[in-house]
């Protein structure tokens, strides 16, 4: 396995646990060293650090800080690096085709790489001509077949799927020895399998991608972007209309914007798949998304740039569109937070800085993406240091364990008295007896003359 990525991992751990022997690593070094040494994870999903613990403990899995060994004595690797968006918007192949490179040119034998990550369409046929490639510059050239194994599991479902009765869709032209030898450790039964094309596999992903992205945004957005996208189509409106009653009932939260990386890397793909009398329901997806984290705009930059304006301070927690990651790639949250800094561009503070960031993860891709107001930010190392002598706090993302921060101390350190809770995970009865007063998402703001 090279990638370890929530997904990654917990393959691997799934693999180890049926009996095959799991080497895995990344091309980040400090991400594979930070699992072997402190088993620091880059997400959370139920169950996957046990598993990881309980594998290393037996041998079944070891993890590498460089991938040399794996080319060396695995006939099957499975990638599940990330896929960025590029220019055009869609996936770029840029960090697999690295991969690609060097398992073509160190394998010794006939070598299979089945990609388990977002695809392009035609990503698979691109991959194997990189492998040919490269293969046609060694003078002891060995097959490197390069095939789709496409992640079809939902975040914080991905182990249960794994190991009991999650569908394993392997794109390919022929069956390959060494996936059918895996495969008949975690599928003796042949029952889960789905074989399939290339082309069917990576349509299998974009179209699971798109009902996660759909999905967020009916659960999430529903109530405002019907409202803001009458224009966009009648479609839209009924779909997300549709769904009121059942997300209401599962107590869905409301964020900062509608399905961040999820939802906008994917629509070129989703084009590329959908009947073309479809695509005024994706394009009416992201007007309403566009306008409605306009509408999130206008609601609460006004009381932040009051409260920072004449020297007050206000305390942000969390970014991420997905809880328990640090994945702060599009998501709406930093772009909302650079327009809160906006008027602070370039200003330097000795002391008194106008904002205080705590992200349980990702800190450091947040002092990347907010470099131009960076000065503006005391980077806090927790919720309490950030939340002392804050006149509001803005929660923009969500992660486990949260709650916690609900104690009397709270609102002892705080100077002023509003929770700002964006994403509607917080309890707001719990916050209210603390003497705090909890807002949600469009609700009505204290006025702060």
């Amino acid at each position: 396995m090279i990638g370890l990525t929530v997904t990654g991992l917990a393959w691997a751990a799934v693999q180890a646990e049926r009996g095959l022997t799991v080497l895995a690593t990344d091309p980040d070094e400090d991400m594979a060293e930070g699992i072997q040494e402190e088993m620091s994870l880059p997400g959370v999903e139920p169950g996957l650090k046990e598993a990881l613990e309980a594998q290393i403990k037996s041998g079944g899995l070891t993890i590498l800080t460089q991938p040399r060994r794996i080319f060396r004595e695995c006939r099957l690797i499975t990638l599940c690096g990330m896929t960025p968006a590029g220019e055009d918007g869609r996936p770029s192949l840029r960090f697999i085709e690295s991969v690609v490179r060097q398992a073509a040119n160190q394998c010794p034998e006939a070598t299979v790489l089945a990609v388990k990550t977002t695809l392009p369409p035609g990503g698979i046929r691109a991959l194997q001509r990189v492998a040919d490639a490269a293969a046609a510059d060694r003078e002891d050239a060995v097959p490197v077949h390069v095939i789709a194994l496409p992640e079809l599991y939902d975040d914080g479902a991905m182990m249960k799927a794994m190991r009991q009765d999650g569908p394993i869709v392997v794109g390919e032209d022929a069956r390959y020895q060494p996936v059918e030898a895996a495969l008949e450790m975690m599928d003796p039964d042949g029952s889960r399998r789905i074989y399939c094309t290339p082309e069917d596999a990576e349509a299998a992903a974009v179209s699971d991608v798109a009902r996660i992205a759909f999905a967020q945004v009916l659960a999430n957005y529903w109530q405002d972007i019907a409202a803001d996208c009458g224009a966009s189509g009648q479609k839209v409106f009924e779909i997300l209309t549709r769904g009121e009653k059942m997300h209401r009932r599962a107590g869905a939260p409301l964020s900062a914007g509608a399905g961040g990386r999820r939802l906008s890397q994917e629509l070129a793909n989703l084009k590329a798949f959908e009947k073309k009398e479809t695509w005024a329901l994706i394009d009416g997806f992201q007007t309403a998304n566009t306008a409605h984290f306009e509408k999130v705009k206008a609601w609460l930059l006004p009381a932040v740039q009051k409260i920072t304006s004449s020297g007050g301070k206000v305390a942000v927690l969390g970014l991420s569109n997905v809880p328990g990651t640090d994945d702060l790639r599009e998501t709406p949250a930093v772009e909302l937070l650079k327009a809160m800094a906006e008027s602070f561009e370039d200003q330097s503070f000795e002391e008194g800085r106008p904002f205080a960031l705590y992200l349980p993860w990702g800190m450091d891709q947040a002092k990347w993406r907010l470099f131009r107001t960076r000065e503006a930010f005391t980077f806090c190392a927790s919720c309490a240091e950030a939340t002392k002598h804050a006149e509001m706090v803005v929660i923009l993302g969500a992660w486990p364990g949260m709650g916690r921060m609900l104690t009397p101390a709270l609102a002892k350190r705080m100077a002023g008295r509003q929770i700002v809770d964006v994403t509607g995970s917080l309890d707001k009865k719990k916050i209210a007896a603390l003497g705090l007063k909890p807002v949600g998402l469009f609700e009505k703001l204290e006025d702060l003359n």
